[in-house]
């Protein structure tokens, strides 16, 4: 499946602006995974993602350059369902942008307001997310079910 293919839909993007939590997972030329908190995703189009992390993921940026493969992994803090875009960083290293800084207070809006439903005081929020962010974008080519349960794996969306 080319990354042309429709990889997030409608729903999948309102799903990202719900209380989620997100990992971005990247390896190195040893292949020696690393995994670090997303602070902010959001649909740019039908197949790509905009990824903000912490500058202080030395790793994942490390990791997440310019054709490099990664994953995304959301998840609803409330239902646990979860969703995982697996591609390439198109681009990396660009500057944050104002609407960078507004995804990222709406990601930490979200999760606060659901927060307590699952055991985290919403005053403790704001410490597990960065005050700055580094944007990354990713292609993605394919599009997984990680819901905890028998259809986890399962591919989604177009091609699937």
């Amino acid at each position: 499946m080319g990354p042309s293919a429709a990889l997030i839909s409608a729903e999948l993007a309102q799903f990202m602006r719900g209380p989620v939590s997100a990992m971005l997972g990247t390896s190195d030329a040893m292949a020696v995974p690393d995994a670090t908190r997303v602070a902010g995703v959001a649909a740019i189009d039908a197949c790509r993602l905009r990824v903000l992390i912490s500058p202080d993921a030395r790793t994942a940026r490390a990791n997440a350059v310019v054709g490099a493969r990664v994953a995304v992994l959301v998840t609803n803090i409330l239902t646990y369902r979860s969703v995982q875009w697996k591609g390439r960083v198109v681009a990396a290293g660009e500057d944050r942008t104002p609407g960078d800084l507004a995804l990222l207070h709406r990601h930490i809006d979200t999760f606060s307001e659901a927060s307590p439903s699952v055991g985290i005081p919403a005053d403790l929020v704001p410490g597990l997310f960065p005050l700055d962010v580094v944007p990354l974008v990713v292609e993605a080519d394919a599009v997984y079910d990680q819901t905890p349960g028998p259809g986890a794996g399962r591919r989604i969306g177009a091609g699937a």
